[in-house]
């Protein structure tokens, strides 16, 4: 089954790739070198990494890893965790989605 999970998760990965591309091209998808763990570029939104934190959680919803965490080179950064049903990486996404068109 482990090649059956790895490929789920590259799909997870392709998937994601394309929705950031067709609905939020603002958030760009990084190069990965982890198998289930994605960083996301959220430095074009111009927020502080406490604001990006306030805003994934409180506006979006999401609890991801946030970058400034891991040292400065990853502020405007956080980390999505693509090991998951695609049903539960499209709510997550849609709700990004609907944060950001509110007026981030």
């Amino acid at each position: 089954w482990l090649d059956e999970a790895m490929a789920y998760i590259a799909a997870n990965r392709d998937f994601v790739r394309e929705y950031l591309e067709e609905h939020l091209p603002q958030i760009k998808l990084t190069k990965s070198q982890g198998l289930y763990l994605l960083w996301l570029d959220f430095n074009s939104l111009g927020l502080s990494p406490e604001e990006l934190e306030k805003f994934l959680l409180h506006r979006a919803k999401l609890w991801l890893n946030q970058g400034y965490t891991f040292g400065e080179e990853g502020r405007g950064f956080a980390r999505l965790n693509i090991a998951c049903p695609r049903s539960q990486l499209k709510t997550a996404l849609d709700q990004l989605k609907a944060a950001i068109g509110d007026g981030s």
